[in-house]
């Protein structure tokens, strides 16, 4: 291979700081004449994307070697293929190369190893940084309210933001849904921030988190038109940023909203915040701006005790769990979509892939296990509200 090709290791680790992994791999791609895979330790692909993943080199979980024993490449001379290790720490990535011929083996490691150097530092900077992130997240979603509110101040110190202690404040969470792109968690945190830059907000905090983020406001925000006619309060618009954040994403969010709280009570406010996000999906609302306030009696109620609330609502519909249970017939599912679709026969038994008799038949079974007659509407609107409870509830249990 040409020597001119080739760049000095202070040239590759000054190329590979400004253009990433992708000038890896394309480097190695022009100096060695062949395609090349750049692997994680966690055999993420690094390089290229994921869709471009294909030709001689082959799918990268096959590629990766599971161990890469004494040294420090391998040649398969049957496939062509060269698997160079990096090692870092107790684990290690790997680069594929193929087609290599046999006789360039020893030139196209020699490559390698001149860069080896430049792409452990880069590579050991890019895992930090994934740790950070995923040590963010994690203690954003499981610690952040242990003990009341100490460890979101312990947590702000870390990251050395200031917070009154003494104020107060309210929670929304912005949850991450279906789209069609990837869901670059970085950029998007990069972009949030930006955002609240633009907007003068920058005494709202965000927090990343698994499925999406977190902001805390201080009480005197308003971030919808309601509380915008509330005189002396700063505005955010929420519902704008949604739109922007589901647009530069290619993806679908939705936002509860909890009540305002004094900073050792805001677990109350991230609880409320939930449970609307959570109540928002099971009223149909899965891409929507769900404030907790806005609940009507479903905030009533779940202010109340949620465990007796729980036992309540299973009680009440243990009879067609338990017929379910024994004889297999999705009883359950059945009230669901019964009581979502305001009883519309046809359209419910189109969805259940049934014929209406069937569906006359369960709905029957169901009115004599349960002893309520369905034609009435306060029936209907009482299992209402027992079924979407029972569902919000069971689901905050198994999370427990």
């Amino acid at each position: 291979m040409p020597h001119e090709m080739r760049d000095s290791s202070f040239q590759f680790m000054e190329r590979l700081a400004e253009e990433g992994f992708g000038y890896a791999g394309a480097y190695l791609e022009q100096t060695c004449r062949c395609k090349a895979l750049v692997i994680g330790p966690d055999r993420e692909l690094l390089y290229p994307a994921a869709a471009d993943a294909t030709g001689p080199t082959g799918n990268p979980a096959e590629a990766a070697e599971s161990e890469p024993g004494e040294k420090r490449y391998r040649f398969d001379a049957r496939s062509n293929r060269l698997t160079y290790f990096i090692p870092l720490g107790r684990a290690f990535a790997s680069i594929v190369l193929a087609p290599v011929k046999e006789a360039a083996v020893e030139q196209t490691v020699s490559v390698l190893d001149e860069v080896s150097a430049p792409l452990t530092y880069h590579l050991a900077s890019y895992l930090s940084s994934q740790r950070m992130i995923r040590a963010m997240r994690d203690d954003a979603s499981a610690k952040l309210f242990e003990n009341g509110a100490q460890g979101l101040a312990d947590y702000l110190a870390t990251r050395q933001l200031q917070i009154d202690e003494t104020g107060s404040f309210f929670i929304t969470i912005t949850r991450i849904g279906g789209g069609d792109q990837h869901y670059d968690w970085a950029s998007t945190s990069e972009s949030v921030r930006q955002y609240l830059r633009e907007q003068h907000a920058s005494d709202v905090i965000d927090i990343g988190i698994d499925e999406g983020f977190i902001h805390i406001f201080p009480s005197d925000y308003a971030v919808d038109d309601e509380g915008r006619k509330m005189p002396h309060r700063h505005f955010y618009d929420l519902a704008y940023h949604k739109a922007v954040h589901d647009r530069y994403n290619g993806i679908v969010t939705s936002i509860g909203i909890g009540r305002s709280y004094p900073f050792p009570q805001l677990g109350t406010s991230l609880r409320e915040a939930k449970e609307a996000l959570e109540l928002g999906w099971l009223l149909g609302k899965e891409d929507d701006i769900i404030r907790y306030a806005q609940l009507g009696i479903f905030a009533i109620l779940l202010d109340t005790d949620h465990e007796a609330l729980r036992r309540y609502c299973k009680q009440t519909l243990k009879p067609v769990i338990d017929f379910e249970a024994a004889h297999g017939t999705p009883l359950m599912n059945t009230l669901r979509l019964m009581l979502d679709h305001s009883f519309r026969w046809t359209d419910v038994s189109k969805l259940l892939f049934i014929h209406v008799n069937t569906l006359r038949y369960r709905m029957d079974k169901i009115a004599e296990l349960l002893d309520s007659d369905f034609s009435e509407q306060a029936v209907r609107a009482n299992f209402f509200i027992i079924v979407k409870l029972y569902d919000l509830l069971s689901s905050e249990q198994a999370d427990a």
